[in-house]
């Protein structure tokens, strides 16, 4: 007796005294299945699976794009790849030979240098001096014209212009505030936020 009859012995002992009711459920082997009848299932006869997702876990379907998006313009940039396989022949050479590319007929893009001159030219050696240590310009370039090269002064507006503009005052009116209140901080403050100026 060969396996595949045996298989289909088993099936067909097996089919006549199904002594377990849940052995209907699986396919018997050599026998076509049974025809469903989807007319008889229902959500709640238990079969299936149910899932129901938190609403924190689900997903929002994509804002849709607008209309009014035309298309995107594309790069007309084109790269010589040949010009880039020779590049990489010479170089692989023990002694490249660069003038025989042609890359002396090529356009070539120089970047200007800055000129450190003319910028350090204008800046006030005094305030230089205050922005080495790490303070803020445009506050030392104010108290400096105000209470020219006097350390304590300069350190004291620049620490109040910083806190006052970063709580979002203007940089005019701070320095009138703290002009007008000696430096100090809590009383500048008090005068932006009472006056209707």
């Amino acid at each position: 007796m060969d396996y595949y009859d045996f298989r289909n012995r088993l099936n067909s002992q097996s089919s006549s005294s199904s002594p377990h009711p849940m052995a209907s459920l699986y396919p018997k082997i050599g026998h076509p299945p049974p025809p469903r009848n989807n007319a008889t299932a229902s959500p709640s006869s238990g079969m299936g699976i149910r899932v129901t997702l938190k609403p924190e876990f689900r997903i929002t379907p994509p804002p849709q794009m607008s209309p009014h998006i035309g298309e995107i313009p594309r790069s007309t940039f084109q790269f010589d790849f040949e010009l880039e396989r020779k590049i990489l022949a010479e170089a692989e050479k023990e002694n490249p030979n660069w003038s025989n590319l042609g890359l002396e007929n090529l356009p070539r893009e120089t970047a200007k240098p800055i000129s450190r001159a003319n910028s350090s030219a204008s800046v006030d050696p005094v305030v230089g001096k205050y922005t080495a240590t790490g303070l803020n310009r445009d506050a030392v370039s104010i108290a400096v014209a105000k209470y020219g090269d006097n350390p304590i002064k300069v350190r004291e507006f620049v620490s109040g212009y910083m806190v006052l503009r970063e709580m979002g005052f203007e940089a005019n009116r701070v320095a009138e505030a703290l002009f007008t209140h000696d430096n100090d901080k809590e009383a500048a403050a008090h005068f932006l936020t009472t006056s209707s100026y």
